[in-house]
């Protein structure tokens, strides 16, 4: 599989398909005023650089690496079930902390009604695609701007074609993806009012503080819902409250369904939350997703695939190896003491909570020194809840950027990863993180790096 842009190293792709040899562009897409125009408004692309095009992904390798994605879901969740039957089981056998999941209903059943919405990501390594992570929930961040940065790109391509380029597509839209999915989920009648609420921690800057101006941001998301019989709206999350009857309420409205777009953990305490907590337990009111999503979206469920290894089929046992990055639970030695193998692997190793998300407390071995890594290690073993995970040396692409600053275009090769959405196991847009000329090691908007998306090439 190849992104367009510069190849990486070529070894065979795995036990499931043959490397795609990328190649060069022939050029960038775009012009440098054009393409800094093109990502106005676009959270994750308004740093000091903004790129020049999107990547180029095969159509072929579209449809495998969502083939692929669907695979690595069903093989955690099948992880998780050998393991627990409820949320509630599941979350003592992953250690989480109750209070971290405040919306969980611990009787729900584990199955494959979970996987409603999948954002895995994707490392090319060597051509070969490595799921570092594999985030399960419907608090997925960068569905609108995929979509938006494809949309405006391909028209922009419609009304000044790139000579001798390539024939380019964009993917499903994610936003409609999802609202089908939200619709499917829920199962509810047509017209039903479904509450998607303002919530105020983890959300774009701006858009916290003001629920107008959230309302204006998500106004494609609302159409969309429409479009596939939702009554989508927005209300405050800590305003919400339950009637005598226990039915969820926004003001005067009742709810029918609640789109879940946050982190429950994240938001703080509320007469909101703990009315909306009310509502799910009770079975009021039901939400896309549960939190019992976000269980498996947990690291460690990735460490169990490892430990299961002599118990799988040959076939997911060859997917494991080809396609997920050694991954081990960080357990403290007698004495508190880290593991001698954690401390003196640094270069070839990755320290991740296991329970985090957005990037923060990722640790990469290669980029610090020594001493920070076992103080960082060290640090990890007493406190738990943390995986160590094999570095995975990432193919580059070719990129130019703008500065936003100076308006020079410089050209770097740049580590990626590929984010494709799923939503019903049901390929739609690609969210891409990539690195920029002064990014550092970790591929996250809030490290420096740069949100994008792809366009697809051939059929």
């Amino acid at each position: 599989m190849g992104v367009r842009g510069r190849a990486g190293r070529a070894d065979p792709a795995g036990p499931d398909e043959a490397a795609v040899p990328a190649t060069e562009p022939s050029g960038d897409v775009v012009d440098a005023r054009a393409a800094a125009a093109l990502f106005d408004g676009v959270h994750g692309a308004d740093g000091l650089w903004r790129p020049v095009r999107p990547l180029l992904l095969p159509a072929a390798d579209y449809r495998r690496t969502a083939d692929l994605s669907v695979r690595a879901a069903r093989l955690v969740l099948d992880a998780a079930l050998r393991r627990a039957r409820t949320a509630g089981e599941l979350l003592t056998a992953l250690g989480s902390r109750p209070e971290a999941f405040p919306l969980l209903d611990h009787d729900t059943p584990l199955g494959g009604h979970l996987l409603a919405a999948i954002r895995p990501d994707i490392l090319m390594e060597r051509g070969t695609p490595r799921f570092v992570e594999l985030n399960v929930d419907s608090a997925l961040g960068g569905v609108l701007q995929a979509d938006l940065v494809a949309d405006r790109f391909l028209r922009h391509l419609r009304r000044v074609p790139l000579p001798g380029g390539p024939a380019l597509t964009a993917p499903p839209s994610a936003v409609e993806a999802r609202a089908a999915a939200l619709r499917s989920f829920l199962a509810l009648p047509a017209g039903a009012s479904v509450l998607l609420p303002h919530y105020r921690v983890g959300n774009l800057p701006g858009l916290a503080e003001d629920p107008a101006r959230f309302a204006a941001w998500l106004a494609p998301v609302f159409h969309s819902a429409r479009r596939h019989g939702i009554e989508l709206f927005s209300h405050p999350l800590e305003d919400l409250t339950t009637g005598p009857d226990g039915r969820l309420r926004a003001g005067d409205r009742p709810v029918d369904g609640v789109f879940r777009s946050f982190v429950g953990h994240g938001q703080g305490a509320s007469p909101g939350l703990a009315a909306l907590a009310r509502a799910v337990s009770t079975g009021a009111v039901r939400m896309f997703t549960p939190e019992a999503t976000m269980l498996l979206t947990n690291k460690t469920t990735l460490a169990w695939l490892w430990e299961d290894l002599d118990r799988l089929p040959p076939r997911d046992r060859e997917f494991v190896t080809a396609h997920i990055p050694r991954t081990v639970r960080l357990e403290p030695a007698a004495g508190r003491d880290a593991p001698r193998e954690a401390l003196t692997g640094r270069s070839g190793l990755v320290l991740k909570p296991a329970d985090g998300f957005g990037g923060r407390g990722v640790v990469v071995g290669a980029a610090v020194s020594d001493d920070t890594w076992r103080t960082e290690v060290e640090r990890a073993a007493r406190q738990g809840g943390h995986v160590l995970q094999e570095h995975v040396e990432p193919d580059r692409v070719r990129l130019g950027f703008v500065h936003t600053a100076g308006g020079e275009v410089t050209h770097a090769e740049v580590p990626y990863v590929l984010g494709p959405f799923l939503y019903g196991l049901r390929a739609s847009g690609v969210l891409v993180r990539h690195g920029t000329p002064s990014a550092g090691p970790v591929l996250n908007a809030g490290a420096g790096v740069v949100m994008n998306s792809v366009l697809l090439v051939g059929a």
